[in-house]
């Protein structure tokens, strides 16, 4: 009984470790992530969790769970105030994250600066020793995803000439007209840049770790 209620306590913390840094995620993404089994059975632990109070769920589309205050606390979250604005964004983050095959460098929102330049990917890792960044496109407006991509050109001149590597740049788009023109931006700034939308999201050939 005793093993039983540490294994249980373990693997409630670690569902919450992972909302912790998904911010939201759907039953599905869940349970990929933390390995819960079938449908069922990740279901009847998120059921528990939420009666707990340990987690949050809200409709959008589908179920989306997020960390209750309840549930911060007891793993000593500094998470701030979330807002709906961010889930579609977040969702599709995950999707990336699990379709690449959920890599352990994988950081979020990490500011990266060089020279008196300053980028913000929505994610960033290593593969092979090489970077890559992640963007998401979501609600940005085209001409901001232009502006980005040039900045980008300049990021991969600076780490071509530091480390003698080449990286790539993933975006991940809803929009076969986006991605038309992302695609166009990217070839013009002449960098290596790979573009996955939601047909392609878990057959993307960078899959494994």
């Amino acid at each position: 009984m005793l093993a039983q209620a540490i294994k249980k306590q373990q693997r409630e913390e670690q569902i919450m470790l992972s909302l912790d840094n998904l911010t939201y995620a759907t039953r599905e993404q869940l349970q990929i992530i933390n390995n819960l089994g079938g449908e069922r059975n990740a279901q009847r632990i998120l059921q528990r969790m939420e009666k707990d109070k340990l987690i949050k769920a809200a409709r959008y589309e589908k179920k989306i769970y997020y960390l209750s205050n309840r549930g911060k606390q007891q793993i000593g979250s500094t998470q701030g105030e979330l807002k709906k604005s961010w889930i579609q964004h977040t969702l599709m983050r995950n999707d990336l994250y699990i379709s690449l095959g959920m890599p352990d460098s994988w950081k979020k929102e990490y500011p990266v600066k060089w020279g008196s330049n300053k980028l913000v990917p929505d994610a960033t890792f290593k593969r092979d020793g090489n970077f890559v960044f992640v963007e998401i496109d979501n609600q940005q407006t085209m001409q901001i995803n232009k502006e980005k991509i040039k900045l980008y050109k300049e990021l991969f001149k600076a780490i071509f000439n530091q480390y003698d590597h080449h990286p790539i740049l993933i975006w991940y788009t809803l929009s076969d007209n986006r991605k038309g023109k992302i695609k166009e931006a990217c070839t013009k700034a002449g960098i290596k840049f790979k573009i996955i939308n939601r047909d392609t999201v878990y057959d993307t050939v960078l899959i494994k770790k």
